[in-house]
């Protein structure tokens, strides 16, 4: 989406300007990417290549077994401990920013969110009617429209299987009875699993400019918060302009 098209379509007032939020987040995900390479290059290609200019490529193989298991363990870590606050705490923050615009814009809110779930966003409906949206589809620009370019709006749901397995120990054992008979009984290894559900929401708000004109879609993660979405669709599908 050109930034032509939301100066076009934009409210009459000034905006403020995102560019921060907008080099935040490029910054974030961009340190995002590069951790997993540099990862990769310290524990895998560095010990294949040492192996192969040795020409052992019987340990060059296992290194790179070895390596590449390695290297798994240590990005799965690396997300966690690093990747995920970072990105927690830079995208709130950057919520909390778009949060504040939307409840101080020239026309009264009569509802707004935020989100930081994946990258930070944030859309309102005022009082006259309209809604806004900032996030990154809109480059961070407030993006104002009326209902009559709100194509479609839909709950869109995901489901994510999550297994988790315990294992029981086994026992053996036995005894002859006096006829000579012999009985035992096992008690084998076992293995449980349990399998939940999380279901996500997101809703799919879908937008032009112009009749006949292209569609553009904007997307606002709800999490496990379905009632939320539905909801917020239910407010967006009844606006009226007012006055």
């Amino acid at each position: 989406m050109s930034v032509e098209i939301l100066e076009l379509t934009a409210h009459e007032t000034p905006v403020p300007n995102n560019e921060q939020i907008v080099r935040k987040v490029e910054v974030t995900e961009k340190i995002a990417s590069i951790i997993p390479l540099v990862i990769l290059a310290i524990f895998f290609v560095i010990p294949t290549i040492g192996s192969l200019i040795e020409a052992d490529l019987f340990r060059a193989f296992i290194n790179g077994v070895v390596s590449f298991l390695i290297c798994g363990l240590i990005i799965k870590v690396a997300e966690k401990i690093i990747v995920r606050p970072m990105r927690y705490v830079r995208y709130k923050a950057a919520a909390q920013v778009l949060q504040t615009q939307m409840q101080s814009l020239r026309e009264p809110a009569s509802l707004w969110r935020s989100w930081f779930l994946t990258v930070p966003g944030a859309l309102a409906i005022t009082r006259g009617g309209h809604l806004v949206i900032v996030d990154r589809s809109t480059d961070y620009n407030q993006l104002w429209l009326n209902r009559q370019q709100i194509v479609s709006v839909s709950v869109e749901r995901e489901a994510t299987h999550i297994a988790k397995t315990s294992h029981g120990s086994s026992l053996s054992f036995g005894w002859v009875s006096g006829g000579g008979f012999l009985s035992a009984w096992t008690m084998g290894r076992r293995s449980t699993t349990r399998i939940r559900t999380v279901e996500t929401a997101f809703l799919e708000i879908r937008y032009r400019f112009e009749q006949n004109g292209a569609v553009y879609t904007a997307v606002v993660p709800f999490g496990e918060d379905r009632r939320g979405a539905d909801e917020l669709l239910a407010a967006i599908m009844l606006l009226e302009p007012v006055g």
